[in-house]
């Protein structure tokens, strides 16, 4: 099984500048005559919907299926999935799970370690995530997100090459046998 740990905010839920008050209800604030905003969980949709886009297409093309890794991951699954679907991402794409949370004592890394040390099957991962709080393992999983722009297509074709990098190499030890 694939996996995309998902982070919420920095990687699907960017800040918006406008000059126009955006549709929020929380999260807008006016500066120099310019709108700044951040979806709040109440908005129930998140504004990036590029990198929503982003992440349908890694799920379908790497049969990937989505883990929160968030601290939204409080919200519970049927929540996220509405708010994820309210923004873009397809119904058919899976989210199945959110990474175990004991308080925030652990760092990302340290939850993303016991959800995969729990769950064997998980064949190969990415980690979408704007802040570098992953172990030395993980850092071949790791995309970095630039905050202000979210899943971009550099972040995309990396994030496929770490999936296909796995499908290669069980294309090669098959070829070899």
């Amino acid at each position: 099984m694939n996996i995309v740990f998902l982070d919420i905010d920095g990687v699907v839920n960017t800040p918006l500048l406008d000059t126009e008050p955006f549709d929020l209800i929380h999260g807008k604030t006016k500066k120099d005559g310019f709108y700044y905003g951040l979806a709040f969980p109440t908005d129930k949709k998140l504004y990036n919907r590029q990198a929503i886009m982003l992440l349908n297409k890694l799920c379908m093309e790497c049969n990937a299926k989505i883990v929160i890794s968030s601290t939204w991951k409080v919200l519970g699954i049927p929540y996220l999935k509405e708010l994820l679907v309210n923004s873009g991402l397809l119904e058919s794409i899976e989210v199945i799970d959110v990474t175990p949370h004991d308080d925030f004592r652990l760092t990302r890394g340290e939850e993303i370690q016991e959800y995969l040390d729990n769950h064997l099957e998980v064949e190969n991962y990415v980690i979408l995530d704007d802040e570098e709080r992953m172990l030395p393992n993980q850092q071949d999983h790791f995309v970095k997100i630039n905050y202000y722009v979210g899943i971009s297509i550099p972040d995309y074709e990396h994030a496929k090459q770490i999936f296909n990098k796995t499908l290669d190499k069980d294309y090669e030890l098959k070829r070899e046998k």
